[in-house]
């Protein structure tokens, strides 16, 4: 490591089990901070799980390079894969590349892989931690006091080999701390475009509402149809406002394990005509998904800071959540959006009323979203994880 500190260009190796064309918060942010450091300069690896073990072993993207470790699919979660943190071609190609930094976006396989990589070059080693894994254990039948308990303490355990930990939100970091971080803490936001998830004119907007199929006003949901996000308490939040004011209508942007029970939900609720369900959408059919509509809704109990929400502020959407967990820390009540408590349907419909009956105050709070998003845009989040890196370098942190 001598002599790193005084480069101005940075090597560095980012390593996580989900990374673009993954659709999901995590595969975004490792995937943006690649690119965007890569853009600033920065020799970028970054260092996945392979879609298929016995085939892919190095791929370039764009500015930054791919190394996959082989894989198998991981049983215990769909979709996703378990790769062998001790893979022989792509121990070659991280000894090749002489990482300065490391910087681990999972605690799991990959996340391992990491650890021993770091021990192996000598590398600082940053871990984000980005979500609160005990509120997933229903994908892999440990939603039990005992899971959770095991969850937190494997996943503290992980972070622990780590120089420095970052966390997008103060509720995240305290949880870490209280179950046993000794490592230093830093909140540090996740990056979101803030040029694709823009505001739009009237007219644009117009435009879109009839491309989308919403005859007025209407409300968004973005993100994976899952138990964990309780969009069945967002959808009987919006049938009960739908009583009061039966032109608004509901879009959910997604898909997931649970559709078919929404599909259901709606249906039993008798407002299936009035939801609509669009699937996965990329970039800009996704930012259009979101400036088609009014206001952005979510009634997840368990958010850090998702890029969903804030992508949706970035359009200008107020936001009707629940004060719960990341979302208390992003969205001021009664300034950007309106905060319920959790698994409170009445509430929760009371809230898009109040949106829904004054133009002049969706227009605010839209306003005021989109200045809070402002401040995690691309550009400043990863100027400012530059800054990190270069810090820990030198032992500043």
């Amino acid at each position: 490591m001598r002599g790193k500190t005084r480069k101005t260009k940075m090597r560095i190796a980012i390593f996580s089990d989900t990374f673009f064309p993954q659709i999901n918060g995590v595969a975004n942010v490792a995937y943006q901070s690649a690119k965007s450091l890569a853009d600033l300069g920065h020799e970028v690896v970054v260092f996945v799980a392979s879609a298929k073990s016995n085939k892919e072993t190095v791929k370039n993207s764009g500015n930054f390079k791919v190394v996959f470790y082989p894989s198998m699919p991981a049983f215990v979660y769909p979709n996703e894969r378990a790769a062998f943190p001790v893979g022989i071609s792509a121990s070659v190609q991280l000894m090749k590349f002489n990482p300065d930094i490391i910087h681990s976006h999972t605690p799991f396989s990959i996340g391992w892989a990491a650890i021993f990589a770091a021990k192996s070059s000598g590398a600082k080693l940053v871990g984000t931690h980005h979500t609160f894994y005990d509120h997933y254990l229903k994908h892999v039948k440990m939603d039990y006091d005992w899971g959770k308990k095991l969850s937190w303490k494997l996943t503290v355990g992980y972070y622990n080999f780590c120089d420095l930990v970052l966390s997008p939100t103060q509720s995240l970091a305290d949880g870490l701390v209280e179950n046993g971080l000794g490592k230093p803490v830093k909140i540090f936001q996740n990056p979101i475009d803030t040029e694709i998830f823009a505001p739009v004119t009237k007219i644009k907007k117009d435009s879109l509402k009839k491309k989308f199929g919403i005859p007025g006003l209407s409300l968004v949901y973005m993100g994976r149809l899952s138990y964990e996000k309780s969009i069945d308490q967002a959808i009987m939040a919006f049938a009960l406002a739908v009583k009061n004011n039966p032109k608004i209508r509901l879009m959910l942007v997604g898909d997931g394990p649970e559709k078919a029970k929404l599909e259901q939900l709606c249906s039993d609720l008798k407002i299936a005509d009035k939801v609509i369900f669009t699937g996965v959408l990329r970039d800009s059919e996704l930012a259009e998904a979101l400036q088609a509509n009014d206001a952005f809704i979510t009634a997840s109990k368990s958010e850090n800071m998702p890029l969903s929400v804030l992508e949706a502020m970035a359009t200008a959407l107020p936001v009707v959540a629940v004060s719960e967990k990341g979302l208390k820390e992003m969205i001021k009540d009664g300034v950007s959006g309106l905060l319920s408590p959790a698994d409170n349907a009445e509430k929760m419909s009371e809230n898009i009323l109040k949106i829904f009956s004054d133009a002049k105050l969706i227009k605010n709070m839209g306003a005021a979203s989109r200045k809070s998003a402002e401040q995690y845009s691309g550009e400043n989040i990863t100027k400012s994880l530059e800054e990190i890196y270069k810090n820990i370098l030198i032992n500043k942190i």
